[in-house]
């Protein structure tokens, strides 16, 4: 029985020990290779370090709109206050409040604010994974709460600023307290900064921390190049030429390679590559004619009675390069964190949109600036002529509808009477162009439309941009409504200043761009004559510079010749907002152009009164920046 057992014992002793072998055979023989590298990964470290976001500048080259500048923080830890002892944990507050020259309760409230941004974050994150599902639908819920928890547990894990851009006095009191503080940390990080705050806030744009998706499609290189990848904390860009040149603004990651022990501790480095800093931008903006624009703007929009939103582009007639691009509401790109409330908020600022460039991003109808289209089809078909009369009695009668000109209403009450056409373009007559919209025909108003560059992007170098809409209009009345730019017709403040630019450039319809460091567009070429090209000038002029022009009170200016066109266009409300959009589109100076501009009150009124003063604000900048002198008394349009 003893023999028996023993054998028995020594069995199982002789497979347990046959198994061990064969395990260790299979790991040091057969997988070898596989746990000598996975020895050696654990050995090596591979870290990357963040390169300074390049800096962006005016068209001069040397007035700086963003930069990267290194600031110091003092930071918390999350998950090390969880568990921590009362006393330690209150003495934890006390300590901090002493580093930064604060209260324990300030502090309190920061720590608070922290986690209410994790939370929020959270929240955003896992509304956005339940969005892609049914309500309810079981896979989707899964994937938030798992998500939820993984972001939270790296969150509370991650220093979170709680004192940034501190002084090295204060990062240094911090620096000692930190070995017998868990919880506290000071980090060294390179912060965007804007010196001229909300300037030209859309068009340069701002920065955020990167998403889950970013992270999940560039975490592991962008563009085959692993020194461009996104980590899950790193900065990008939100919006403008932030947004549109990210990845060149970026730079290179550096690159080190180190050997540590099992402590995490550095044993030797092996390679060593320091990051290299982002691409310089150089922009095409005027910081001068930037700041009239939107100083214009903002008066219009702080009235106290009827605050309007609105835009404006300013454009050089030769070059396509944009030196103004103004959307109004704008926002400090400083100040994104303490502002998003105020700026989102549907009761206040946050229902004008402020985020949205309405320069390039906004289609609305165009009103009477639509007439410059109308002239020129007119008269490259044949169906107008200078002399072309029309009488306007203050409405227009086609079949059983009645189509009126604005003179006839409050407070006018009247009529133009006969009128030729650069007549009509001075004042404006609807009656004068619904007759002559009918004459030159549907097809051709949307042939010349479209060659103008209307109901397509421009090209622009930033996104997004909107294309517009040039309606094919079927009926009479359809032509009546095209003919004064109503209807369905929609265009951006950018699309009708590269239009009146191709006016003011004898017919060059350019691309415009932002950055000046790129190589223009070849321009095409709009192919109207230059009998046309006179005509259109002289009715431009005279709206603004003779005495009855729609401009002549609000933009003729002492400074430099204005020559263009107003429009006011009828528009739903939206919202509290009522009343027609206010628009103004033209060039200068008139005798050698050298920039086009395009203004869009919304809901403003007429646009001579509303959105002229904007452009001749515009105008008179670059007169004064340039040293352009007139004599207003010698400035008059040969017939």
């Amino acid at each position: 029985m003893f023999n028996v057992r023993l054998k028995f014992i020594a069995g199982i002793i002789f497979i347990m020990m046959s198994l061990v072998i064969t395990r260790l055979a299979f790991m040091q023989i057969l997988k070898a290779d596989f746990y000598r590298e996975e020895a050696r990964r654990r050995q090596m470290r591979i870290s990357f370090i963040t390169a300074p976001r390049g800096p962006i500048f005016a068209r001069d080259g040397e007035t700086i709109l963003a930069e990267d500048l290194p600031v110091r923080s003092v930071c918390v830890v999350i998950n090390d206050l969880y568990g921590m002892p009362r006393e330690r944990f209150e003495n934890w507050f006390l300590k901090v409040a002493s580093i930064a020259g604060d209260t324990p309760d300030a502090v309190a409230a920061r720590v608070q604010s922290v986690l209410d941004d994790i939370e929020n974050m959270i929240d955003r994150r896992r509304r956005e994974i339940l969005s892609r599902g049914a309500p309810g639908e079981e896979r989707f819920a899964k994937q938030a709460l798992r998500e939820a928890r993984d972001l939270r547990r790296a969150e509370y894990r991650r220093p979170q600023p709680l004192y940034e851009d501190v002084d090295f006095l204060t990062a240094a009191r911090a620096e000692v307290a930190t070995p017998d503080f868990a919880g506290l940390a000071v980090t060294e990080s390179m912060k965007r900064r804007y010196p001229f705050g909300p300037l030209a806030a859309h068009a340069i744009g701002y920065v955020g921390q990167s998403t889950r998706e970013e992270w999940d499609l560039y975490r592991f290189d962008y563009l085959g190049d692993e020194r461009k990848r996104v980590g899950y904390v790193d900065v990008m860009g939100r919006a403008g030429m932030e947004k549109q040149c990210n990845f060149e603004l970026r730079g290179l990651l550096g690159r080190r390679e180190e050997v540590v022990n099992a402590y995490s501790q550095t044993q030797k480095v092996l390679s060593d590559e320091p990051p290299q800093p982002g691409a310089t931008i150089i922009l095409t903006i005027d910081p001068v004619i930037q700041e009239a624009a939107e100083k214009a703007l903002a008066t219009i929009l702080t009235d106290s009675k009827e605050p309007r939103p609105g835009a404006a582009v300013c454009m050089h007639v030769k070059s396509g390069e944009i030196l103004a691009l103004a959307s109004s509401p704008s926002y400090d790109p400083n100040r994104m964190k303490e502002d998003y409330r105020k700026l989102t908020d549907p009761n206040g600022l946050g229902r004008f949109h402020p985020f949205q460039d309405r320069a390039i991003a906004s289609a609305k109808p165009m009103g009477s600036v639509f007439k410059v289209i109308v002239a020129t089809a007119g008269l490259e078909s044949g169906a107008l002529t200078r002399n072309t009369t029309f009488t306007c009695d203050g409405v227009f009668h086609l079949g059983r509808s009645d189509f009126r000109c604005y003179i006839s209403r409050a407070p006018y009450f009247s009529r133009h009477g006969p009128l030729d056409l650069i007549q009509g373009m001075k004042v404006s007559c609807n009656c004068y162009f619904y007759q002559a919209g009918l004459k030159t025909t549907g097809p051709a108003l949307v042939e010349w439309a479209l060659g103008y560059g209307l109901g397509k992007p421009t090209g622009i170098d930033l996104s997004p941009e909107a294309k517009g809409n040039v309606p094919t209009p079927h009926y009479p009345g359809d032509v009546v409504n095209l003919s004064i730019g109503q209807g369905e017709l929609l265009a951006t403040p950018l699309q009708v200043c590269r239009m009146i630019a191709a006016v003011a450039n004898g017919g060059k319809l350019l691309t415009p761009r932002l950055r000046r460091e790129m190589a223009p567009v070849e321009p095409q070429t709009v192919g109207f004559s230059a009998s046309t090209w006179k005509i259109l000038r002289e009715g431009l002029y005279e709206a603004v510079n003779v005495q009855g022009g729609t401009g002549y009170r609000n933009v003729r200016s002492d400074l430099i010749t204005i020559a263009g066109k107003s429009g006011t266009a009828q528009a739903p409300a939206e919202g509290d907002q009522v009343g027609d959009h206010a628009w103004f589109a033209g060039f200068a100076p008139y005798e050698n152009p050298e920039i086009a501009f395009a203004v869009v009150i919304e809901h403003g009124g007429y646009g001579g009164a509303v959105a002229g003063p904007v452009a001749k604000a515009i105008a008179e900048a670059y007169a004064a920046e340039k040293g352009i002198a007139k004599k207003v008394a010698s400035a008059k349009e040969p017939r």
